[in-house]
């Protein structure tokens, strides 16, 4: 014991350990982890990346009872493995299906996917902040990431927007290694990722006619069309997007056609793009705020740096900043010109940058202490916000979804239909919440004939419903859902069923009180085109 000790303090294990910032200097000092330097900048980013994936995972997973809406019904879309959805492209469906029946469909495993979204983002961006910034300036701008919405409590919510973020992030950096250093493998991985990114959601079209326009604007770009390497990159990009339009067309899927319905001509959806490139403002101002107190706050106790203490900036700048602005404003201005009526939450992927592009144009010598101030800042809100949500309940505001009690109805619903039919679950209909929730939580995960629509749920046909029966179910208050239930099957009762979730540790307990009835099989198949379809878009669905 004694020569195990003396060997773990001996002068070169602790000079090992001073360097990478664990142990106290002789001096007396103690810079331990959070010091950085420019050998310990990837230890201290892996420790920042982590903590945030398992601080974010816990606190949905602590703090809800139920996901949201759209987190049940990607997988219920997901499970189905369509080439294309309803509503959107079909990435995001896949993944979360995929991923979830790999390691187990619960609550915490989807939180723990949203979080690795999150960790590929944060990795994606430190590894691109690498190209152009020294290591500690570069930890700094991933750090700061944490003080805008998008990568702390808006984070907590996996949907085709925020899925974007880290896959944005990744077609920027690999676009930035094909003009940089011009190798075929690049432009391949450009080419399919950019693919990628359409068919998460169509809002990438804001952000890669940015990299297009780089190749011909800039001189580095230019330098580049000389090679075969970008028209590979857009062979394969087409050949991806042909296959896609190809089954939207053949199987007369509402996937672009759904893109019409975010146009208009008056004057209220011009002003939603406006309104869009102040709201991503807003959402920086945290991080501006920070950065700037920060920075103004240094050069008022110390003497302004010359320029010869701060290091040049490294790569290309030019396409991070291009990059950046680019798709914030060619949103707000094709949008105001065009109507397109522009969601505030489709900023989370343009604000990727922000961090370098802050970095780039105010630069700071690597010892700086600004740098050490605004990294422990970073550290203290990840440590703080997340407990604070928890605590506080903040965490479930906003949603009523949160308290659902989506795993007992699965649960009910489930053992009611066993114990009447003695066969698994295949099918289950109704209106909102309660179908996707089943198909989520029932061991039986069966597939979702979403508001009773054949357009919504075109894997589920009359043959289906015949040969295995449904259960269809709508909460009390749906009246559209129970309308389209007696239409579908009048000859059917609904009967009453009340379903309560018991309280926990952060849960206050919820209840809620369901109609339904149960379709056998064997039944005669009924008409589906009978059902008038919900409209697309959310803010145009009422009960």
């Amino acid at each position: 014991m004694e020569l195990g000790l003396r060997t773990l303090i001996s002068p070169r294990i602790l000079g090992f350990f001073e360097l990478q910032g664990y142990y106290p200097s002789p001096h007396g000092r103690w810079p331990c982890l959070m010091t950085p330097t420019s050998r310990n900048c990837s230890r201290i980013f892996w420790l920042f990346a982590l903590t945030h994936l398992l601080l974010w995972t816990l606190l949905p997973t602590l703090g809800r009872h139920e996901l949201d809406t759209d987190s049940m019904m990607h997988f219920a879309w997901g499970q189905e493995w369509m080439g294309s959805y309803h509503l959107h492209p079909p990435v995001l469906p896949w993944v979360v299906a995929g991923f979830l029946k790999t390691v187990g469909i619960s609550n915490w495993t989807y939180n723990l996917l949203t979080q690795l979204n999150f960790l590929l983002a944060l990795f994606c961006v430190w590894r691109l902040a690498r190209e152009v910034l020294p290591p500690v300036q570069a930890l700094t701008a991933v750090c700061l990431l944490e003080f805008i919405p998008f990568f702390s409590f808006f984070s907590m919510r996996l949907n085709h927007s925020s899925m974007l973020i880290p896959i944005w992030a990744l077609t920027i950096l690999l676009a930035y290694f094909a003009i940089q250093r011009g190798q075929y493998r690049y432009w391949i991985a450009l080419g399919l990722i950019s693919g990628v990114a359409m068919l998460t959601k169509y809002y990438s079209a804001a952000m890669l006619p940015g990299i297009a326009l780089y190749l011909l604007l800039f001189a580095k770009g230019r330098q580049t069309l000389t090679t075969p390497g970008p028209y590979l990159s857009l062979t394969l990009f087409l050949i991806m997007m042909g296959w896609h339009l190809w089954y939207v067309d053949s199987h007369q899927m509402g996937t672009v056609t759904h893109i019409g319905d975010y146009v208009a001509s008056d004057i209220s959806s011009r002003i939603k793009a406006v309104r869009f490139l102040f709201a991503q403002l807003l959402y920086l101002a945290p991080l501006l705020l920070v950065f700037f107190t920060v920075l103004f706050y240094q050069r008022r106790k110390t003497p302004a740096e010359t320029s010869d203490e701060i290091l040049q900036n490294q790569g290309l700048s030019s396409f991070i900043y291009w990059m950046f602005l680019f798709p914030l404003i060619g949103t707000a201005v094709v949008g105001f010109l065009a109507g397109i009526g522009a969601s505030s939450r489709w900023g989370g992927p343009t604000l990727n940058l922000a961090g370098i592009a802050l970095l780039l144009y105010w630069p700071m010598a690597a010892n700086a202490p600004a740098l050490k101030h605004l990294i422990r800042a970073a550290f203290g809100w990840l440590l703080v916000l997340p407990p604070m949500l928890l605590f506080t309940g903040l965490v479930t505001s906003g949603h009523a979804m949160y308290h659902f009690p989506g795993k007992e109805l699965g649960r009910d619903i489930t053992a009611l239909w066993r114990n009447a039919h003695q066969t698994p679950l295949r099918i289950v209909g109704g209106g909102h919440d309660a179908p996707d929730s089943i198909a989520f939580h029932s061991p039986d995960h069966p597939s979702v004939l979403q508001h009773l629509s054949h357009q919504w749920s075109p894997w589920i046909t009359q043959e289906d419903i015949a040969r295995d029966g449904m259960a269809v179910i709508c909460l009390k208050s749906d009246t559209r859902c129970l309308k389209n239930a007696n239409t579908l099957f009048p000859e059917y009762g609904l009967t009453p069923l009340r379903v309560t979730a018991k309280a926990g540790l952060f849960f206050p307990g919820s209840e809620r009180e369901f109609l339904y009835f149960f379709v056998p099989p064997g039944t005669s198949a009924a008409n589906l085109e009978t059902i008038t379809p919900l409209p697309m878009r959310a803010d145009q669905q009422t009960n």
